[in-house]
C-alpha cells in the first residue's frame, strides 16, 4: 500500500510555498491520510504537520475554500466537499488537455499541428488590444485521445512576444501554456471563456471526424497574463468524449 506524506514545504517561499501545500493537501485528500475524514485538523495542527507557518497554511485554505474543495463554517471547522472532489474535469478551472484527457483514462498526443503568422482581424484584434492587421501567431493541432480526436484547438498570440526571435525556429508544440512560460516570458493568470454549442468549418468537422449533425463544445476564450494584459485568443472544441462539470459557489 503506498503511504501518503504530507511533503516539507518550509524551503519555498510565498506563493510557491501555499501553491505545494494546496497540491499536497488536494492529494491527501483524494487518497492520502485525510481521505477517509469530514473535516480537516485545526490550522495550528496542519501547520504543525507540514512545517510551516498558520498563515501558509491560511493561505492555502483559502485557495481550497475558493475552489469548492472545503468550506471553513464558523464553531464547526473546515469541512470537506467529497462530492467535489470526485470531479474529474471542471471547465471552471483551467483545462490543460493532456491531464484533462489522462483523467478519463487514455493516452493524449497531438497531431496536425499547424504554425503560421497572420494579420489580426478587427475581432482578434479588438479581443488582445492590437491594431487590426497587426501579426499574431497561430497554432492549429488536433489532439487525440488514444486514437480518437477529441479536441481541435487554434490559438492566436501576439507575434510581439516573441520578440526578435524567428518562431519558426521555435518549438511550439507543446502545450500553449508552455509555450508562453517558456518562449514568449508570459505567466498566464487567467482565463474569460465564452462557451458556445459550435459545428466547425468543413476542414474541422473532417479533421474530427464527426457524424452528420454532430456538435461540438466551443470554448472561445481570451487569456490574460497576471498585469491583466492579453496574450491569447484560442478556440478549443471538444467532442462529446469529455463530461465536463462546474462548480457554481453561491457563498
Amino acid at each position: 500500500m503506498k503511504e501518503h506524506t504530507l511533503e516539507p514545504a518550509c524551503r519555498l517561499g510565498g506563493a510557491v510555498m501555499s501553491d505545494r501545500i494546496v497540491s499536497n493537501l488536494l492529494e491527501e485528500l483524494r487518497e492520502g491520510r485525510f481521505s477517509k475524514i469530514d473535516h480537516l485538523p485545526a490550522e495550528v495542527e496542519l501547520a504543525g504537520q507540514l512545517g510551516v507557518s498558520r498563515t501558509v497554511i491560511r493561505d492555502a485554505l483559502s485557495e481550497l475554500e475558493r475552489e469548492g474543495y472545503i468550506e471553513r463554517v464558523r464553531g464547526i471547522g473546515t469541512v470537506v466537499n467529497r462530492h467535489v472532489l470526485s470531479l474529474r474535469s471542471r471547465i471552471d478551472q483551467k483545462l490543460e488537455y493532456y491531464p484533462l484527457i489522462r483523467n478519463f483514462g487514455s493516452y493524449p498526443h497531438a497531431d496536425g499541428i499547424q504554425i503560421q503568422a497572420l494579420g489580426a482581424d478587427h475581432d482578434l484584434a479588438a479581443s488582445l488590444e492590437l491594431s487590426q492587421g497587426e501579426e499574431v501567431v497561430c497554432i492549429r493541432k488536433r489532439i487525440l485521445a488514444d486514437t480518437r480526436p477529441v479536441i481541435y484547438s487554434i490559438d492566436y498570440l501576439p507575434r510581439s512576444l516573441f520578440g526578435t526571435r524567428d518562431f519558426n525556429r521555435l518549438d511550439l508544440t507543446p502545450s500553449v501554456f508552455d509555450v508562453l512560460e517558456r518562449e514568449c516570458g508570459q505567466q498566464p493568470a487567467s482565463n474569460v471563456a465564452h462557451i458556445k454549442a459550435s459545428c466547425g468549418d468543413d476542414s474541422i468537422r473532417a479533421a474530427m471526424r464527426l457524424a452528420p449533425g454532430e456538435a461540438m463544445l466551443l470554448l472561445d476564450e481570451v487569456c490574460y497574463n497576471r498585469l491583466c494584459k492579453p496574450i491569447m485568443r484560442s478556440y478549443s472544441y471538444y467532442t462529446n468524449f469529455f463530461d465536463f462539470s462546474i462548480l457554481r459557489k453561491m457563498l
